[in-house]
């Protein structure tokens, strides 16, 4: 297996484990909201549901190639990343404006029992896995399983919440406000998700924009200038772009008529080089260099 195989494969592994173990969360979480009447459990239950079907979604854009799409699903990842960020963010809108009406309405009774048990087993597991996976994500270095590992940081979030909920309102000392309790936490829950949504949101849609990322930019213009000087180029133009892991990268370069490397073999030598001075990963880039002189067009890709 090659190394973008294999990548793929700890991708789709990891993400089938997290499909498996957040639809336990959200079943979980919505029978427990209904059973003690709890807004934000249910919140809870409810947000898992909606990650399940995002994280099906991502498992999918995880798969190699198919018959129509040959090059792989790759370019699907923004849009996925894109959709999660925006459900989370229609979560935040529906838990602020449950919070703030049930406040307005005199507060929340709840019964909470059990909830106390419920919440500390998941704190604990969902730190644990998340964790777990952003261990294995530093050398695997997946946006697809970065984002999806926000999801379980923002579930042991809720959690936690949940287990102090439960404390609060099993102690006598917040009794006469514990009609209150519920729908405030559901409001600071909501306000703390705000964050988590649009650090998913704002880099998936300058991707599926077509926004060039500044680094990237610099990076390729810092290379191409050496390369101008040193191989004496009349000019060059640089056009770069992101997909999740994927970055595609053009560079159409001017030569004069006079320009002394005229052979296959010689032209090739300078597009490996580079290519090698661009660096990362060779499974996660696509490389296209055009190279323009009077008698014609060469275009050479890596």
């Amino acid at each position: 297996m090659d190394i973008l195989g294999a990548r793929r494969s700890i991708e789709q592994k990891l993400l089938m484990q997290s499909v498996a173990l957040m639809a336990l969360v959200a079943v979980s979480g919505t029978v427990m909201g209904i059973v003690t009447g709890s807004s934000a459990v249910l919140l809870d239950g409810v947000f898992s549901f909606v990650d399940v079907v995002i994280k099906i979604m991502m498992l999918m854009t995880a798969r190699e190639t198919s018959k129509r799409f040959q090059f792989g699903f790759w370019q699907f990842e923004p849009l996925v990343l894109a959709v999660e960020g925006f459900f989370i963010l229609l979560i935040v809108i529906y838990a602020l404006s449950s919070g703030i009406t049930d406040l307005l309405s005199g507060g929340r009774h709840v019964d909470f029992g059990p909830a106390i048990f419920y919440a500390i087993f998941f704190t604990v597991a969902d730190t644990a896995y998340y964790l777990y996976v952003r261990r294995i994500n530093k050398s695997l270095q997946s946006n697809l399983i970065k984002f999806d590992n926000v999801s379980w940081y923002v579930d042991a979030l809720l959690e936690a919440a949940i287990f102090v909920v439960a404390t609060m309102l099993e102690s006598t000392e917040y009794a006469r406000w514990a009609t209150y309790i519920d729908p405030i936490v559901l409001i600071i829950l909501a306000v703390q998700m705000i964050p988590s949504a649009f650090r998913i949101i704002v880099p998936s849609m300058k991707q599926i924009l077509g926004w060039a990322p500044t680094s990237l930019h610099n990076e390729v213009q810092e290379i191409m200038d050496r390369f101008m000087e040193k191989y004496n180029f009349k000019d060059y133009v640089t056009s770069v772009q992101v997909y999740g892991n994927t970055r595609i990268i053009e560079i159409d370069i001017l030569v004069p008529k006079s320009f002394p490397y005229q052979t296959i073999a010689e032209i090739d030598a300078i597009r490996n080089e580079i290519d090698q001075e661009i660096g990362g990963n060779p499974t996660e880039k696509w490389v296209t260099i055009l190279q323009a002189r009077v008698n014609g067009w060469q275009k050479i890709i890596c």
